[in-house]
């Protein structure tokens, strides 16, 4: 969950100076910058998904492991 935790606040700082960019600056396309923006979005979602379901597969195996869970 740190690195998904890391991954996305990443993304973020990027997306806040890219939109900075395109609100001060003419140097990005707006068509350019909706797509950018969705993939980081997509990516992000991706990421955080991912980090819960391997979270939840490494308790229940740990629960499994102390006999806990059948």
């Amino acid at each position: 969950m740190k690195i998904a935790t890391i991954i996305s606040s990443i993304l973020l700082v990027i997306w806040v100076i890219m939109t900075m960019v395109v609100m001060w600056t003419d140097e990005l396309d707006s068509t350019l910058y909706v797509k950018l923006s969705v993939s980081m979005g997509i990516v992000v979602v991706a990421t955080i998904l991912i980090a819960l379901a391997l979270r939840e597969y490494g308790s229940e195996k740990k629960l499994k492991d102390h006999n806990y869970l059948d």
